[in-house]
């Protein structure tokens, strides 16, 4: 027995040492991979986190390049006023050059900007709109912006100026608490910001893209980003981004951590072998006692003592083991009598409350009822009470009978349960679904606008009827800061809360645009690149858009996806506008809206509508259809904004019965009065 105690120690022990190195294999491992992951992860960041710099940078050197005084200054080439201003405004340099690429004024004029041929500053001067880009010039990265100067439209300049790129890697080495660097793939240094030295972090940079170096006694990790390439006058153009962070702190917590742990592991191990060779010996002890009375027992040894009886634990089980074998032929008989007197007494306890049960279901239930009482006794007949001492007799058939039943009325249950889950899935998804067109639907009516009385020569008044489901269209029209009126349409394709928060987004992006002074063309065209750059859902939205100035009559007007406008010049006269088309936005971000200009006629009032309008169908199949439309329009005795979508909305009514349609429908009226 103590060689067996000694070998289930060990065993246990070893058990015990293989869990615990499995699991800090399987811990090293799953460390290793976070590690791995949250240094993919940090890169990213760090990546992201340096567009999101770039771009502000690129935004506050956008609104400075169009600083009034410093254009005013470059226009009539005073260098002097012009070069204080480049000061104010953080630029490095500033050159004004035709559309052939010559230079007609350098300020400071010892460091004219020749980083844009002739092709480059033809588009920009062809888009009339800022573009820039990182450049490498004079041993930095700078940000380089060209836009058209002047007021004439469009314009025979360019503005090319250049700022650094300090506030940004300063901000980043800020956030990042280190040191960032800006270097080209020869090692050259084109940026610097934080306390560490370019020197001192260059070779742990050209060892790979993410190391550990000491510098200064100190641990830093240090990664190497690839940024995209990008033009310039020097170098090949390929430029990284370098960033060193302090890891002193982070590796001594790492260090404490594995010590720790591993001396948790060999405590654990230790207790663990002495508590199991304890509660081994402390069970084998009296086990030994029992096994040399059994093996007496055996031998015919009856008159053995065995010790231990009035134990709890197993050795007390194996005393009154023995104990039992001596009584055990003497009440072998009394058990048998007792066997057959409860097998009667089962036989009648079932028959009695089988009997009594059935009185009290339906017919069918009866008969079934009765149909298992009389197999029971069927397979209870023949038997005798003691043929055999471990038969279970008449209750093992009734448990068979009743788990056959049980097994029955589980499955019908079951059937049950799944029609009734099913229904309540879909009772949801259906609730669900509603709760998204309720929340669409608040969204586009509280976009829209009232009419528009109040100014003395532009009326404007709008209509929409709502599809039976959310189909993301909107209306809107608004004065500018000059005095002009914006009209705009929109409609998205599909429903549900995507488009609603679509609709919202265009609307707010061309209010926007426009505030800023942008045409029509413009307008779509910075819409659209906005939509496509976030529209994962796929959806495509149709936009129009026209500016009317009240002291020229003059229309302005832009179209993506939408029909073409109507114009009233008197009674009866209704005319197509002939204006260029697009394509809907949203789907390609590289394209760019056309725009269309004509004088409107005084007094005349323009109608604009959807593709819903014209293309909707009542329940016979019939399209309201742009002829149906003109012959409205050309009825008219009253050509006010108002009188126009009046009386659309009742042809709407009578073409659809009253019947919402799969698609809204909306229509905008603007009067030009004399």
């Amino acid at each position: 027995m103590t060689g067996l105690r000694q070998r289930m120690t060990v065993a246990a022990a070893a058990v015990v040492l293989a869990v615990l190195v499995t699991a800090a294999v399987f811990a090293l491992l799953r460390i290793e991979s976070g590690a791995t992951r949250h240094a993919e992860d940090e890169g990213r960041m760090t990546l992201r986190l340096w567009e999101g710099l770039l771009d502000q940078s690129a935004t506050a050197a956008r609104v400075a390049v169009g600083d009034p005084r410093l254009t005013e200054a470059l226009e009539r080439g005073n260098a002097a006023a012009a070069a204080e201003r480049i000061g104010a405004l953080g630029f490095t340099a500033v050159t004004v050059v035709n559309g052939a690429g010559q230079t007609l004024l350098a300020v400071p004029a010892d460091q004219p900007i020749r980083l844009l041929d002739e092709r480059r500053i033809g588009q920009v001067l062809a888009r009339n709109d800022t573009q820039d880009g990182l450049v490498l010039t004079g041993g930095a990265a700078q940000l380089l912006l060209a836009r058209p100067l002047g007021a004439q439209r469009p314009a025979d300049r360019a503005l090319v100026a250049i700022c650094p790129l300090t506030g940004s890697l300063e901000a980043l080495a800020g956030v990042l608490g280190g040191s960032a660097f800006l270097v080209g793939s020869d090692g050259t240094l084109y940026g610097h910001a934080g306390p560490l030295a370019w020197a001192d972090v260059r070779p742990a940079a050209e060892r790979g893209e993410e190391v550990q170096a000491t510098i200064g006694a100190r641990g830093y990790g240090v990664r190497k980003l690839r940024l995209p390439k990008v033009a310039g006058t020097e170098g090949d153009g390929t430029l990284y981004l370098v960033t060193a962070r302090e890891t002193t702190l982070a590796a001594m917590a790492d260090s404490l951590l594995d010590s720790s742990a591993i001396l948790v592991v060999l405590m654990v191990l230790v207790a663990g072998t002495l508590g199991l060779d304890w509660y081994f010996r402390r069970v084998f002890t009296p086990v030994y006692a029992s096994m040399s009375a059994l093996s007496a027992l055996a031998a015919g040894d009856t008159g053995v003592a065995v010790l231990g009886a009035e134990r709890t634990d197993e050795a007390g089980q194996l005393a009154r083991t023995v104990e039992v074998f001596r009584s055990r032929s003497r009440a072998l008989r009394d058990a048998e009598e007792r066997r057959a007197r409860h097998w009667l007494r089962q036989q009648s306890f079932i028959r009695r409350q089988m009997l009594r049960l059935s009185e009290t279901l339906p017919e069918q239930g009866r008969r079934e009822l009765l149909a298992d009482l009389a197999r029971i006794e069927a397979a209870s007949e023949g038997r005798t009470p003691c043929a055999r001492t471990d038969d279970p007799g008449a209750l093992a058939v009734a448990f068979e009978v009743m788990a056959e039943r049980v097994r029955d009325q589980h499955t019908a249950l079951d059937g049950m349960v799944r029609q009734l889950q099913s229904a309540l899935d879909t009772r949801t998804e259906l609730v669900e679904l509603q709760k998204q067109f309720e929340i669409a639907r608040r969204m586009q009516a509280a976009i829209l606008p009232p009419d528009l009385t109040t100014a003395p020569d532009l009326e404007a008044s709008g209509l929409m009827r709502p599809a039976a489901e959310f189909d993301g269209s909107f209306y809107d029209f608004f004065l500018t800061a000059d005095g002009s009126l914006a009209v705009l349409i929109g409609q998205v394709s599909g429903g549900g809360l995507a488009a609603g928060f679509m609709t919202v987004t265009a609307r707010a992006a061309l209010r926007t645009l426009a505030a800023a002074g942008l045409g029509p063309a413009a307008c779509l065209t910075g819409a659209n690149r906005l939509l496509a750059a976030d529209n994962a859902a796929g959806l495509s939205i149709g936009l129009a858009m026209g500016i009317v100035s009240p002291r020229s009559r003059r229309l302005v007007f832009a179209a993506a996806g939408v029909p073409e406008p109507f114009l009233l010049r008197r009674f009866g006269d209704v005319v197509d506008l002939p204006v260029a088309a697009n394509p809907p936005l949203g789907l390609d971000p590289a394209m760019t809206a056309v725009e269309t200009a004509l004088d409107l006629p005084v007094p005349s009032t323009l109608v604009l509508c959807n593709g819903g309008l014209l293309d909707g169908e009542n329940r016979f199949g019939v399209a309201f259809g742009r002829a149906r439309l003109t012959g409205i329009l050309g009825n008219l005795d009253d050509l006010s904004a108002a009188s126009v979508t009046a009386a659309v909305s009742a042809g709407l009514a009578e073409h659809g019965g009253g019947a919402a349609m799969a698609v809204d429908r909306l229509c905008v009226a603007l009067r030009v009065r004399a």
